[in-house]
């Protein structure tokens, strides 16, 4: 099998781009919230929820515009499983990364201006510049969501609207699995919604939940998608 380099270096650099520009707004947004208000927290904690839905996004282009892509230049379904396998575990790394370096720019920022980087939510780590805790939380969560985004990609492309009603639960019941084990909110808009699940919020606890979570949704898509015929459009 080639590795999927064009694959990987493609939505790598417009990861890359996405994150520069919503770091330029996260900074303009902190400016304004310091200089007509009173800034007492983190703004890039709080914006974290975006990364997240553009993770999943991500996951779902990987089905509906890359997976017609390989088939119609002649690939099996399986090279595009195991190519789309290994850039969504490699993006969801580097677009973890990406949101590091968020953390630690923004404690730059505040360390010059004075500010107070304080942490409002749950998390794996207690400050910002704890770079291998916020690494594997990042991780784990952007595991799940990718996971989900393929999951729910794969039964819309075979089945349309029944796919959605059949895909959605299962994918959002992955991103609760690894909301559970980092000890975070669930992230989507259910508020504080866990479904009882509350699992030991350390790293190998984490990583682990994630790791399985993206699993489970690369095995529920593949089965999905193994014969799966080509479509010309997606409406």
């Amino acid at each position: 099998m080639r590795f999927p380099s064009r694959l990987l270096t493609a939505l790598s650099f417009f990861g890359a781009m996405v994150w520069a520009g919503f770091y330029v707004l996260v900074v303009a947004i902190t400016v304004a919230i310091a200089t007509f208000g009173t800034l007492t927290q983190s703004v890039w904690e709080q914006a974290m929820q975006v990364p997240r839905w553009f993770v999943l996004s991500v996951g779902v282009s990987l089905v509906t515009r890359f997976m017609p892509m390989y088939l119609a230049h002649g690939q099996t379904r399986r090279v595009f499983g195991l190519h789309a396998a290994v850039s969504a575990l490699l993006l969801s790394g580097f677009y973890a990364l990406l949101m590091v370096a968020g953390y630690l720019l923004e404690w730059l920022l505040y360390g010059l201006v004075g500010w107070p980087q304080a942490l409002e939510l749950p998390h794996l780590f207690t400050e910002p510049t704890q770079v291998p805790l916020v690494f594997v939380e990042c991780l784990t969560e952007f595991l799940a969501w990718t996971g989900a985004g393929i999951l729910i990609a794969s039964a819309y492309y075979r089945w349309r609207i029944g796919g959605l009603l059949l895909s959605i639960p299962l994918g959002v019941g992955l991103i609760v699995l690894t909301a559970g084990a980092v000890g975070a909110e669930f992230g989507l808009p259910l508020g504080d919604l866990k479904l009882g699940v509350d699992l030991s919020s350390t790293p190998g606890v984490a990583i682990g939940t994630g790791l399985v979570a993206f699993v489970l949704g690369l095995a529920l898509s593949w089965a999905i998608i193994r014969d799966v015929p080509l479509r010309n459009r997606l409406n």
